[in-house]
């Protein structure tokens, strides 16, 4: 009879270390399935910053030049360059290399147009200055192919409204000439 061991000092039975595991299991089966969707969303967001700094970069390197040469893109591309009619024109597509990152390719297209009317009227009186103002617009496509079985396209637009220099820098005002004040005419 020496050899019984009394009730409150047993072991742990085989039953309720499986109990224990499926509970803890089921405790961290949401933690690991988390990783893997913050994973997908990072890998997502790169993507999307990537394709942003592709747009501004674009955006930017058109603001830099001087406003007759963007006029004059717009210009050349329509049937009389004088009136018109205009319409949006789109700069060639880009593709580089250097910007794909493993599992996604980028595209890069510009357009441009007078703002707000693409096509102004030459019967406008103000014609000439409805082509002073140009809206520039950058779409960057790209195709995430990581992401699954099917391949995403999707795309990125940004878009800014650049002016001629001189508009409000008072280089296109105009003046009459003043007239004579007081004295006498001989």
């Amino acid at each position: 009879m020496a050899d019984l061991v009394p009730v409150g000092s047993r072991g742990i039975t085989l039953v309720e270390i499986l109990v224990a595991i499926s509970v803890a299991s089921l405790v961290m089966l949401p933690i690991i399935l988390l990783f893997g969707i913050s994973e997908k969303v990072t890998y997502k967001s790169i993507n999307e910053v990537v394709a942003s700094n592709l747009a501004l970069q674009k955006i930017e390197e058109l603001k830099s030049r001087p406003f007759v040469q963007l006029r004059q893109l717009i210009e050349a591309a329509a049937p009389d360059p004088v009136d018109g009619p205009f319409g949006e024109v789109k700069l060639p597509l880009e593709l580089n290399g250097v910007w794909n990152t493993p599992g996604v390719e980028y595209a890069r297209e510009a357009s441009l147009a007078f703002y707000p009317n693409v096509d102004p009227s030459p019967a406008d009186p103000d014609y000439e200055m409805q082509k002073r103002r140009i809206r520039i617009r950058v779409v960057v496509k790209f195709i995430e192919k990581v992401m699954g079985p099917d391949a995403k396209e999707k795309a990125f637009e940004l878009a800014t409204m650049v002016a001629d220099e001189t508009l409000g820098a008072g280089l296109n005002a105009s003046f009459s000439p003043s007239l004579p004040t007081g004295g006498t005419t001989p």
